[in-house]
């Protein structure tokens, strides 16, 4: 690495940090004013709360984490503050004159955007879900104190789609969904009509394959009708390597899309071939949007970048009022994709990415202006 590539990263990583460090401690000071009673009531460990706001830095809300929403605007406030200081110390036409164009300043600045990208990405599909379930389950459970009755489901009816399968469960835990009380399983043909019925007094996940227990089965005709009498009870486990549904299918299910990854969410839809397709738009919307928001920082990095570049000792409210002016016009395009996808106007794709396509072009083009 050049020694100015290791200055320019000094100069722009300490405001990105203040920026980073300065948002998510507002984020959590805000929380803890009406939590903090809640924390004293039940007398809470401070490693404990130190662990609560560590992971809520990383819950979704709002389909994206609060560190990647916040992440491009950090990166974005960094860039203005640091090109501007460049500008009007003359750093930047001294770095020109010694032969290094506006460009290739530009690229150690856009490797922090793209790294940024990528941790929001991979952090938002890993560590999102698991920090929002840890946060609810903490809320219900220890601020909240709720019975462990609240977490039972019963009568839980659940469709897998493409597999013509209905799933009838009486009774289970969310917190352990591995483990159902009173199962019924009527497997359809293409047509709606039942072909066979399995019940069984329990089930239970193991070594990921469904294990039943007091199983009956029962056959029915082409109209629907038994052709007899359900088979003779098994007591011992039967394993049922047919049912490829998982306990996470069930919990998901009945979760808020901010409890899900990416992936749990295509399984969702593809679960339901049946529903209406602004239904589908609009969950489609909602995935494609959260994988393009992690993306917002390479993409607003190329905005800001050239645009603070371009001319030298600029004023210092000029670069916050386009910062400011940026990022209402940023945020503003996610809530106009958003709602002309879920209304079916445009392609679902492209509610999602609308934002990123139009700052990409912009960026491009200030970019590829610049000397």
């Amino acid at each position: 690495m050049k020694i100015i590539d290791k200055y320019m990263l000094k100069q722009y990583l300490i405001p990105f940090i203040y920026c980073s460090v300065a948002f998510s401690l507002l984020y959590i000071v805000l929380d803890l004013f009406d939590r903090f009673s809640d924390f004293l009531d039940v007398k809470a460990p401070v490693m404990e709360i130190l662990t609560y706001y560590g992971l809520f830095l990383f819950k979704v809300n709002g389909h994206n984490p609060f560190i990647v929403v916040v992440l491009p605007i950090a990166l974005l406030l960094a860039t203005l503050y640091t090109m501007t200081m460049f500008a009007r110390n003359n750093e930047l036409t001294a770095m020109c004159a010694s032969g290094v164009s506006l460009r290739r300043l530009m690229l150690p600045l856009m490797g922090v955007g793209l790294c940024a990208s990528l941790f929001g990405a991979v952090i938002q599909e890993t560590v999102g879900p698991v920090a929002t379930r840890w946060i609810a389950d903490y809320n219900k459970q220890v601020l909240k104190r709720s019975p462990d009755s609240s977490f039972i489901v019963r009568e839980y009816v659940y469709h897998t789609g493409p597999s013509r399968r209905q799933w009838y469960v009486k009774a289970f835990d969310q917190r352990t969904p591995t483990r159902l009380a009173g199962v019924k399983v009527s497997q359809q043909r293409a047509d709606g009509t039942i072909e066979m019925e399995v019940t069984a007094e329990r089930a239970e996940w193991l070594d990921g394959t469904w294990w039943f227990y007091g199983v009956q089965k029962k056959e029915f005709d082409l109209k629907g009708d038994p052709t007899g009498l359900p088979s003779a009870r098994v007591e011992r486990p039967m394993e049922m390597t047919d049912y490829p549904e998982r306990p996470d299918d069930f919990v998901n299910e009945m979760k808020d899309s901010d409890y899900l990854s990416t992936l749990e969410m295509v399984r969702i839809i593809q679960n339901r071939p049946n529903v209406s397709s602004k239904w589908i738009a609009s969950h489609l919307t909602d995935i494609h949007g959260r994988i393009a928001m992690p993306w917002s920082c390479l993409v607003l990095l190329l905005l800001g970048l050239p645009a603070t570049a371009g001319g030298s000792r600029r004023p210092a409210m000029r670069s916050v009022v386009f910062g400011l002016t940026a990022l209402f016009g940023f945020y503003f395009l996610v809530q106009v994709g958003l709602i002309l996808g879920k209304q079916e106007v445009i392609a679902p794709w492209l509610a999602g990415w609308l934002p990123n396509l139009v700052f990409l072009v912009v960026g491009g083009i200030l970019t590829w202006r610049l000397k």
